[in-house]
């Protein structure tokens, strides 16, 4: 980061923090029947988080194939730092988490907040559903919603952090991407009826 000293008029200095983009290679998100890109979960310390490494973590790891083998997964990335979008966003989610699991899914959230905002989303939501911090964005970097070629700040008013774009997937038994949905603008919400219709044939053709 580079930062700059403005004097106005009056000899008053500002400094301003100028972010620089980092090159690195912009993965694009997987599409509809396209093979879900690997992770695993595990607790750090207590703490719930991914990983992208085969590492035994004895019985509190899991990886992406564990979880869908008996169930579908909706995978939702989230994040408080979306201003006036977060709300909206985790409002969808609250109300998705009962028809996904009446439906036979599962619901698994993964965000960038720390250990104890984790804590309040998760009141916010009046489920048990699970959350995971992504840790160093490495499965939203994966999932193509997290770079810093072309970073959200860069393009979207009212954010200056590091966060990924809003983004959901339903992904089948096979680890093949049923339902995808990508928010480049910050102006939608995902689809349910097409959420719920890939889950529901997720199941019929197992």
């Amino acid at each position: 980061m580079m930062y700059y000293e403005i004097e106005d008029e009056s000899g008053n200095v500002s400094t301003f923090r100028l972010r620089q983009r980092v090159a690195d290679e912009q993965v694009e998100p997987p599409q509809k029947g396209e093979l879900a890109p690997l992770f695993y979960l595990k607790n750090d310390e207590g703490f719930p988080v991914t990983s992208l490494s085969n590492v035994s973590y004895g019985n509190d790891s899991g990886s992406i194939i564990e979880l869908v083998r008996f169930r579908p997964l909706v995978l939702s990335f989230y994040c408080n730092c979306w201003g006036s979008y977060a709300p909206k966003h985790l409002d969808s989610i609250r109300r998705l988490a009962p028809q996904v699991e009446a439906l036979g899914g599962q619901l698994l959230i993964l965000t960038n907040e720390p250990q104890k905002e984790i804590g309040r989303i998760s009141k916010k939501l009046y489920s048990d559903v699970p959350i995971y911090h992504d840790k160093n964005f490495n499965v939203a970097r994966s999932y193509g919603v997290f770079s810093e070629t072309s970073p959200v700040w860069d393009r979207i008013a009212g954010i200056s952090e590091d966060v990924f774009t809003p983004a959901l997937f339903v992904i089948g038994a096979d680890r093949r991407i049923a339902y995808s949905f990508v928010d480049e603008n910050f102006d939608h919400t995902p689809d349910v009826k097409a959420i719920l219709k890939a889950i529901f044939d997720g199941k019929r053709s197992k």
